[in-house]
């Protein structure tokens, strides 16, 4: 997660960002190739899910004696453990 929100978001505002992008500088820029963009702009989307899945998708860090929360089904009281 990043700022709370899960990486398949991150990930779709990425690629939303990168075809639009890509559609502004094929019909605005008259000697721009599509081929050439299309290529460009695909490879900086493979390299910026990449980072999004590292940053994203880092393992939780509970050191030993760390507390943490366990939730329980509705009803039940929640607990409070350590590593």
């Amino acid at each position: 997660m990043i700022f709370g929100r899960p990486t398949n978001l991150w990930l779709g505002l990425v690629t939303a960002g990168l075809a639009f992008v890509q559609v502004l500088i094929v019909t605005l820029v008259p000697t721009a190739d599509p081929i050439a963009v299309a290529t460009i702009i695909g490879s900086l989307g493979g390299l910026l899910a990449v980072i999004i899945a590292l940053v994203a998708n880092q393992p939780p860090a509970v050191k030993e004696g760390d507390p943490f929360v366990v939730v329980t089904p509705a009803g039940q009281a929640n607990e409070t453990r350590t590593a």
